[in-house]
C-alpha cells in the first residue's frame, strides 16, 4: 500500500469520519482515560501519528500536554485545524522518515488503529526505528491496534450497511468503506509480533483493549 493510497482512502471518509467512524463519546473517554495513564507526567510534548480530526486532542490539551498532529491526508488535516483549540499539524506520511529533531518529543500516539495499515511488511521496524529517533530516551509509544480476534470476527463486522471487510491473507484484509468506495488494507499482528517489531529500541507490552483490539505500551530505551 503507497502513501497515496492512505491517502485517497482518508481524504474519501473525512467528510463522514465523524458520523459513521469515530468512537461514541463516552466510549472515546473511557479510552483516553486509559491512554493518559501511560503517558509521562504533563507538560509533555506528545506526536500524534495519524491524527485524523482530532478527537483525542481535548483530552491531551485538558491535561496538559503538548500534542503535534501528523497525518497523510490533507482533508482530516483541515477539518482538524477548525477546531477550536488548534495545535501544531504536519502533513507527512508517518512510514517514511519524520521531519522532526532527534529526540523532539516525550510520547507518541498512534490510536484508532492507525498503524493497522503499513505499506509493506518491514514498514512497522522501520517506524519503531524512526520514533525512536524523534521520541527522548525513557519516553513512551501508546497505541491502539486491531488484534487477531477481529480477523475472526470479520462475518460479523461487515453487517454494518456502509462498510465491508474482506479477508485476503492470514493476517491481512481489504476494508472498504461502501459509501464513498474508497479501500484500504489492513495487516493484524499477534501480540509477540507487536513486541517483536518494536525490536530492541522499545520495551513493550501487548494487552487486550477489548475483544478485538490490543493495547501496545512501549518504553523507550534509555
Amino acid at each position: 500500500m503507497s502513501d497515496d493510497a492512505a491517502a485517497r482512502f482518508f481524504d474519501a471518509i473525512a467528510g463522514r469520519y465523524e458520523r459513521a467512524y469515530a468512537l461514541p463519546a463516552d466510549v472515546s473517554r473511557r479510552r483516553m482515560t486509559r491512554v493518559l495513564r501511560e503517558l509521562p507526567p504533563s507538560p509533555a510534548r506528545v506526536l500524534d501519528l495519524g491524527v485524523g480530526t482530532g478527537r483525542e486532542l481535548t483530552a491531551l490539551l485538558d491535561g496538559g500536554y503538548s500534542p503535534t498532529g501528523v497525518d497523510v491526508s490533507p482533508a482530516m488535516l483541515e477539518r482538524c485545524a477548525r477546531r477550536a483549540r488548534p495545535v501544531p499539524l504536519v502533513q507527512a506520511d508517518f512510514w517514511g522518515p519524520l521531519p522532526f529533531d532527534d529526540a523532539s518529543y516525550d510520547a507518541a500516539l498512534a490510536l484508532h488503529g492507525t498503524l493497522a495499515h503499513p505499506p509493506d511488511e518491514g514498514a512497522l521496524a522501520k517506524l519503531a526505528l524512526e520514533l525512536a529517533r524523534v521520541v527522548r530516551p525513557g519516553g513512551v509509544l501508546v497505541a491502539e491496534a486491531p488484534s487477531p480476534g477481529w480477523l475472526e470476527r470479520l462475518a460479523s463486522l461487515t453487517d454494518e450497511g456502509d462498510r465491508s471487510v474482506r479477508r485476503t491473507g492470514s493476517d491481512t484484509c481489504r476494508y472498504e468503506d461502501t459509501v464513498t468506495g474508497a479501500s484500504i488494507e489492513a495487516r493484524v499482528l499477534s501480540a509477540e509480533r507487536w513486541i517483536g517489531a518494536l525490536g530492541g529500541a522499545w520495551r513493550a507490552r501487548v494487552e487486550p483493549l477489548d475483544e478485538v483490539e490490543w493495547l501496545v505500551v512501549a518504553q523507550r530505551a534509555r
